[in-house]
């Protein structure tokens, strides 16, 4: 064997291996890309951010809490409002909603804390 058949066999060999770990460098690539679609989504935003809610107590007290007031203040402003044509009652409906909202959000953790001291 002459030596540059064997420099064109070790040649070979590193080609057949640079090709591979193209390949497999390829295959991360395409997965990584498609992690950073996934994570970029709507539907990947809203999942990571409920993930987050789930994890923090805090964080998810204050989501309910101001869900609970946003309920309160939405079933206000329906009271208040009914089934009137009338734009001023509208207009002052929807300021109803967000005082009873606030209100509401604020007093939550008041209440907590009186309903944790009786047990």
């Amino acid at each position: 064997m002459t030596t540059n058949d064997i420099h064109t066999g070790k040649l070979a060999e590193r080609i057949q291996g640079l090709k591979e770990l193209e390949k497999q460098q390829m295959a991360e690539l395409k997965q990584l890309a498609g992690n950073i679609v996934d994570s970029v989504s709507p539907a990947g935003i809203i999942k990571s951010t409920l993930k987050d809610i789930a994890v923090s107590p805090d964080l998810r007290n204050n989501v309910i809490n101001a869900a609970i007031g946003l309920g309160a203040g939405f079933v206000g402003k329906k009271i208040y409002v009914g089934n009137s044509k009338n734009l001023f009652r509208k207009i002052t409906g929807s300021a109803v909603q967000f005082i009873i909202a606030n209100f509401i959000r604020k007093k939550i953790p008041e209440i907590q804390e009186n309903h944790q001291e009786q047990d």
